[in-house]
């Protein structure tokens, strides 16, 4: 298989932009009622973000001091996140204030501190009506690039790639420790779950996968191990998923489509589903993003159609806006909705118009706002089209 450029050569690639839009559309299907599972394009993006990053980092000469390249490495990523997220919390703490709500200065800290992941795990970090609970990812993303940038820059990179296996192997030890810390306190499933679910530094695995991509691609040899990476990634969620039906069955003598449920849905809690759940999740999305990184015949047929493309590169602004275009939805379509609960065709209906708005709102706010923040450079036509990384 061939490809053109190199993803860690500072090149956008188109075709892991497209797993953006994916990732992303899963996202705003689930909260549409649609997709009940739609929550694993989250640790899609955390791939992504990993292997792009990095990659964007490894790829450059390191002439500059180490204070040099960390500040450019932090503006870049305060660049490319911090002005559409604070744009999205200060509207929300601005209306909030207009109508008269009562705001917690706790609840608005954690939105622009970043630490808004530990607040919804302990059942604070509301705005108001502003949806905000999608935003806890930000802070999980934000929080690991704080440590890994300095480590991204300082360690020798003999050190940062064994530092990485270690991370990818310690990572579902500390979920199984604060499992069990948990199942000890006591708290209830549903919490339980969520604290996992949202937890400071228990998904870090996933982005290191993401990160050793990028050392696998600037290395010469993404190519080769992309394929059995993907199979080897979609035999252990076939497993996962295979070996927790068994325990719905036998367990909780469940049947019929009982036994499938809260296993990559629902509640996600139980004969530590919540430690194995994310490893599985995570190497699946690792074997996408090598056949997307790789343009592997597999995906490269699906993956380079370029409005696919495009939406994946607006796709940051799209999951910001994404909770609150469907409340725009919800709006626009009352007239038509039926009280209760929504019909599929209800539900259909809410998704394409939420998502029409997203995409539309994530395009203007990429065009006109976002990209005053970030480096410019003309577009390509090439198949991996050159532009900014993450």
């Amino acid at each position: 298989m061939t490809r053109q450029g190199q993803g860690t050569g500072g090149r956008r690639i188109g075709s892991v932009d497209s797993l953006r839009c994916f990732a992303m559309t899963a996202v705003v299907a689930q909260h549409c009622g649609l997709l009940p599972f739609g929550w694993a394009g989250v640790w899609l993006f955390f791939v992504i973000s990993g292997y792009v990053v990095t990659g964007s980092v490894i790829a450059k000469p390191q002439t500059d001091s180490p204070a040099r390249r960390l500040k450019s490495f932090f503006s870049r990523r305060t660049r490319r996140i911090v002005p559409v997220y604070y744009a999205y919390v200060l509207a929300g703490v601005a209306l909030a204030i207009a109508s008269g709500a009562t705001l917690e200065a706790y609840d608005v800290a954690s939105l622009l501190g970043f630490f808004h992941n530990v607040a919804m795990g302990a059942g604070r970090g509301t705005l108001a009506d502003w949806p905000v609970g999608h935003l806890w990812t930000i802070s999980v993303e934000m929080q690991f690039y704080l440590v890994f940038g300095i480590c991204l820059i300082l360690l020798p990179r003999r050190w940062l790639i064994a530092l990485l296996f270690v991370v990818l192997l310690a990572t579902p030890v500390a979920r199984w420790v604060i499992s069990l810390r948990l199942a000890e306190a006591g708290l209830g499933d549903e919490a339980s779950a969520f604290i996992l679910y949202s937890g400071a530094f228990l998904h870090t695995d996933i982005f290191a996968a993401g990160a050793l991509l990028a050392f696998a691609d600037r290395h010469g040899f993404l190519d080769r191990i992309a394929r059995p990476l993907a199979c080897a990634g979609m035999a252990a969620l076939i497993a996962y998923c295979a070996f927790y039906v068994w325990i719905n069955f036998t367990m909780h003598h469940a049947d019929g489509m009982d036994a499938f449920r809260n296993i990559v849905s629902g509640v996600l809690w139980g004969q530590y589903r919540e430690v194995f759940v994310y490893s599985a999740l995570g190497a699946a999305a690792t074997g996408l993003v090598a056949l997307a990184a790789t343009n592997d015949p597999l995906t490269d047929r699906l993956l380079r159609h370029r409005l696919l493309q495009r939406i994946g590169e607006t796709s940051y602004g799209a999951y910001i806006f994404h909770a609150l275009a469907i409340v725009v939805g919800v709006e626009l379509l009352s007239v038509v909705f039926e009280p209760g609960e929504h019909s599929l065709a209800d539900r259909l209906l809410l998704f394409a118009v939420s998502y029409a708005v997203t995409v539309a709102a994530a395009e203007l706010s990429y065009r006109h706002f976002e990209s005053r923040f970030t480096r410019k450079r003309p577009a390509s036509t090439i198949h991996r089209p050159a532009l900014a990384a993450e």
